[in-house]
């Protein structure tokens, strides 16, 4: 009788040829992705932000991207402005340029909108305002920053250059 002999055959869990093949795979395309990222031009473009816009600074069609510093949020309800959000820039000015006559419109419209109404309590406040800067004058707390701001904003709606100013 011949001796018996162990012919068992071992295999492992793990493919090591085709552990290779993926990794080599893999590195392949974290340096093609890399290159990718680094070579594509980044862009600017606006995405919505609380009711406003922010400007950001991005590559691979905004994956990757910041804010602008200053331009992080630019609050504006313009309709037309929504038509920007994820529009790309070859710069800031570029973006920039594009929103301004947007929003110079919006407000120009909101301010004929609204000039009737203030024109109107402009003339409730003529009233109002001599009592108020009294008030301030007799050292009465709490009436500074009204009768200040309540002067200003008299000057800019009825047009004149310079209000009467309490003591």
């Amino acid at each position: 009788m011949q001796g018996a002999s162990d012919q068992r055959i071992v295999v492992s869990g793990i493919n090591r040829s085709l552990l290779f093949k993926g990794a080599a795979t893999l590195a392949v395309i974290f340096v093609v992705g890399s290159l990718v990222l680094f070579a594509t031009p980044s862009h600017y473009y606006f995405r919505a932000e609380r009711g406003g816009l922010g400007l950001c600074e991005g590559r691979l069609w905004g994956l990757v991207g910041s804010a602008v510093p200053g331009y992080e949020f630019i609050p504006v309800s313009a309709d037309a402005a929504r038509s920007l959000v994820g529009k790309p820039f070859a710069s800031a000015e570029e973006a920039l340029n594009t929103l301004r006559p947007i929003v110079e419109q919006a407000a120009r419209e909101g301010m004929a909108a609204v000039a009737p109404g203030e024109k109107q309590l402009a003339q409730l406040y003529k009233t109002v305002l001599p009592n108020l800067q009294g008030a301030k004058l007799l050292g009465i707390q709490g009436y500074d920053a009204r009768v200040e701001a309540l002067e200003k904003w008299m000057a800019v709606v009825t047009g004149q250059s310079h209000t009467p100013t309490s003591h």
